[in-house]
């Protein structure tokens, strides 16, 4: 058994990971895996699956903070980050078309339930704090990716689904659609998700074209929403003090 000294000392660690400032751990963790370790990560080498390792064990601490004891989703969203670690491996021994499609199914399949894990903390009955608002941010960031993962899935079917700018030498160039064509399609999602229309990047098919509209409305409306709860949850909150 623990001195009380000694408990006492890892009660602030502990308390980050069980309250609502988990939402911001979640936050920063998530800030520096989009914009700082992935640009700066070298792709198809060692370096590169350290970094979904690390993200992948990032995404989990997050999800078992945030979900309230609710073991049985904890261990859902465990077993599939495992099966999509697992795939992020093949394509280092074997790489076609199939093992690419199943590592960024598998991959998405793992974001949407992180996504939801976070979005119910966040939107839950309680007090609006710092920290559930930079929660909901945590789940725009998530939905980025997650469309980005939905382009990919369309590129790699049919590589002229999208016209990425001369990003993947042709066709046939798997590692360049698993690389440089990932990269940009993530950049792609969020210039889409924002409006900001470059037009550097463009769809060409149907189901690119209907992703691309899907993805514009629901970013739209997903700040309209998650700002209307925020506000309805405040009111309430200030209603029963």
């Amino acid at each position: 058994m623990k001195p009380p000294a000694e408990a006492g000392r890892h009660r602030p660690i502990r308390r980050i990971f069980t309250t609502d400032a988990g939402l911001t751990f979640f936050l920063i963790s998530l800030f520096l895996l989009i914009f700082v370790f992935y640009p700066l990560s070298e792709p198809r080498t060692f370096s590169q699956y350290l970094l979904d390792a690390f993200a992948v064990l990032v995404m989990i601490s997050g999800v078992y903070a945030l979900s309230d004891r609710r073991r049985l989703l904890v261990w859902c969203v465990i077993g599939l980050a495992s099966f999509s670690l697992t795939t992020q491996v093949m394509p280092y021994a074997y790489l076609n078309r199939p093992v690419l499609l199943l590592n960024n199914a598998s991959t998405m399949l793992f974001l949407i339930a992180v996504t939801g894990a976070v979005l119910y903390r966040v939107l839950r009955e309680g007090p609006v704090t710092s920290h559930r608002i930079q929660g909901a941010v945590a789940v725009y960031l998530m939905m980025g990716l997650i469309w980005a993962m939905a382009y990919s899935l369309v590129y790699i079917t049919d590589p002229s689904s999208f016209d990425l700018g001369g990003a993947v030498a042709g066709k046939e160039d798997l590692a360049g659609i698993s690389t440089n064509g990932m990269s940009r399609l993530i950049y792609f999602s969020f210039v889409t998700m924002t409006t900001l229309g470059y037009g550097d990047i463009a769809p060409k098919s149907e189901i690119a074209n209907n992703l691309a509209i899907l993805q514009a409305l629901v970013g739209q409306l997903y700040l309209v929403v998650i700002m209307a709860r925020l506000v309805s949850l405040a009111i309430t909150s200030r209603e029963r003090e």
